[in-house]
């Protein structure tokens, strides 16, 4: 009859595991500065993220009080904030939800599509109703090395779209 064989344990040897780990441990190495550089110190993104934070925080605000709000850029500080659009209060960033720009970032300009020649978005500030909606608007940011980042953002949506370098209405 069959004579019955048991078959050998099938595995991996010691050698080849330590060789695996040793090759997984180099390319994290090589890997994870660039990646910390990308995720932690693009000061050019973490800008970006606060200014989309704050006009959505805005716009949730206004929604949610169902009043006006205007979103306000002091260009010498480079300090974004908001506050209710009654037209009482003083333009002022001190008591109200306020974000500084990383340093190294600014806004270079503030473009609304239907906002006419007598309208500055920098000084007038940026206008949402109180139903959350504002103009389409593009806001251009740039930083020490001359890229830039266009936060897009939709009139009636609360997306905010950001592309790579400059962008215009067409």
């Amino acid at each position: 009859m069959f004579a019955v064989h048991s078959s050998p344990c099938q595995g991996f040897t010691l050698l080849e595991l330590l060789i695996v780990c040793l090759l997984i441990s180099i390319s994290l190495a090589l890997s994870v500065p660039s990646l910390r550089s990308s995720l932690v110190t693009d000061q050019l993104a973490a800008g970006s993220r606060k200014v989309i934070s704050l006009v959505k925080s805005a716009r949730s605000k206004a929604v949610m009080n169902q009043d006006p709000y205007l979103i306000f850029l002091d260009p010498a500080e480079q300090k974004l904030w908001y506050q209710k659009a009654s037209g009482d209060e003083e333009v002022t960033a001190a008591a109200h939800p306020s974000i500084t720009l990383p340093s190294g970032v600014r806004i270079l300009t503030i473009q609304q599509e239907s906002a006419g020649k007598d309208h500055d978005p920098v000084a007038d500030g940026i206008w949402i109703s109180r139903q959350g909606y504002m103009d389409k608007t593009v806001i251009h940011l740039v930083d020490r090395e001359n890229r830039s980042i266009s936060l897009l953002i939709s009139p009636f949506l609360h997306t905010i779209q950001a592309v790579d370098g400059p962008v215009t209405f067409d």
